[in-house]
């Protein structure tokens, strides 16, 4: 799952050459975090609400001063904007975007390609992305089990599923729960699953919860 799947394309942007005081109106009247800094499209840098306010501490404050706010239509955005900022491809795994976000403790990344701007990801996207892949929002069962950690066990405990006729709606995967043991998490449609847990049982399928989903 790609970078390019979640990513806001065609992002609110503004020039070096534009004030302060623009880029507030922008962050104020989209609702937005960053601002890319583009020159026909190629990306130069990035704007935060922070770059601003260390800039001008009261740029957010609606009483400022006749001389604040001269300054803040009359300061460039080159002047405090992050030059050379972290950046991703748009054909690049989701969760590269996310150890890169995590790592350098941002909460959106500029996507390019060749130098152009060509959209933005942010936490929120891949949040959206996470619950989207977790929750299908369709009634059935979840199922949290439990089995070793060797490879084959993964594929007889889906065989069960297949024996038993079940749909899979959702499947995650934490292999490394403990040192003996992975822990799966299956959304399968359906409420009547007596069988299948009987199955999972004798199988040495160990399962932890059962949630019904309306």
């Amino acid at each position: 799952m790609n970078v390019n799947l979640w990513m806001v394309t065609n992002p609110v942007t503004i020039s070096p050459e534009q004030t302060l005081g623009e880029a507030r109106r922008l962050f104020e009247n989209h609702k937005i975090r960053r601002l890319p800094v583009v020159v026909d499209n190629i990306l130069v840098g990035i704007l935060s609400p922070g770059d601003l306010e260390k800039a001008m501490p009261s740029i957010f404050d609606s009483e400022g001063s006749n001389e604040e706010e001269y300054l803040a239509d009359h300061v460039e955005i080159r002047t405090v904007m992050t030059s050379s900022p972290l950046t991703i491809k748009a054909d690049e795994p989701l969760i590269e975007a996310a150890y890169k976000m995590r790592k350098n403790k941002i909460d959106g990344l500029p996507v390019v390609e060749d130098g152009s701007l060509v959209g933005v990801i942010s936490i929120t996207d891949i949040l959206d992305a996470f619950i989207e892949i977790l929750s299908t929002n369709q009634p059935g069962t979840r199922l949290d089990l439990k089995i070793d950690r060797q490879p084959e066990s993964f594929y007889k405990m889906i065989k069960i599923f297949q024996r038993q006729q079940k749909e899979v709606l959702a499947i995650t995967q934490h292999h490394d729960f403990s040192k003996t043991h992975q822990l799966i998490t299956i959304q399968i449609r359906g409420h009547d699953n007596d069988d299948l847990l009987e199955q999972l049982w004798d199988n040495k399928v160990m399962v932890e919860k059962v949630t019904q989903l309306p």
